[in-house]
């Protein structure tokens, strides 16, 4: 056998460690999906207690999202696993989710409260003077610009938080990353371990992009 058909056994058929590159796959899906699906309810929280007329939840909610922003996310995961719930006996996935779903809330709570910004408030005045209800004027007149406005953002974000997820290997999960170190260590020849998780990265991000726009979101909403 050639150089790259050894390393293409070593790297994926040896000790069936293809298996591992699954593991990583599937932890790297499970933290992604549930931690942004997570996230979008923590940001839309964030995002009304930031506008509400509560002095204290307003306070509240800026201090959470400047923490929560420009603390490292590897440092966050640190914290959370070894030092808020260091001494409690949970499923380390579920902290690890926990972590991310406040990182990413705080950056989706940043994008929903720039589109309603971007509102303009003469529509809202004109819709309230033709008889809509706040309900209505939010249906109708601030979702679709929101939606208009931060849908591409949000989608990113999706993207942004699936990269995020490269750094729980240092908190003993084993993801796409981790996996690719794992075998790397083994077979002491990192590049298809390492070309073929950059693929993968590449693969899901495509993929939930497409999907993205398979909802066909605007045209649902008249946007």
């Amino acid at each position: 056998m050639n150089y790259f058909q050894k390393l293409f056994y070593f790297t994926f058929v040896y000790e069936k460690r293809y298996l591992i590159f699954l593991r990583g796959f599937y932890t790297t899906l499970l933290l992604s999906i549930a931690s942004f699906i997570c996230g979008t309810l923590f940001g839309i929280l964030l995002c009304a207690m930031k506008r509400s007329n509560n002095k204290i939840l307003i306070k509240i909610a800026d201090v959470m999202i400047a923490l929560l922003i420009n603390i490292p996310t590897m440092v966050l995961l640190l914290v959370f696993v070894y030092v808020i719930f260091g001494s409690i006996s949970a499923p380390l996935a579920i902290i690890v989710i926990l972590a991310l779903t406040m990182k990413t809330g705080s950056y989706i709570c940043e994008i929903i409260n720039t589109a309603l910004d971007a509102v303009d408030p003469g529509e809202i005045e004109a819709a309230r003077t033709l008889g809509m209800t706040s309900r209505q004027t939010f249906i109708y007149i601030t979702m679709p610009h929101v939606i208009s406005t931060g849908l591409e953002l949000y989608k990113n974000q999706f993207i942004l938080n699936m990269q995020e997820t490269a750094v729980v290997g240092y908190v003993a999960l084993v993801d796409l990353t981790r996996a690719s170190s794992i075998v790397g260590a083994r077979t002491m020849d990192s590049l298809l371990a390492l070309l073929a998780i950059s693929v993968i990265y590449f693969v899901i991000g495509i993929a939930f992009k497409k999907l993205f726009n398979l909802m066909r979101i605007e045209k649902h909403i008249g946007v």
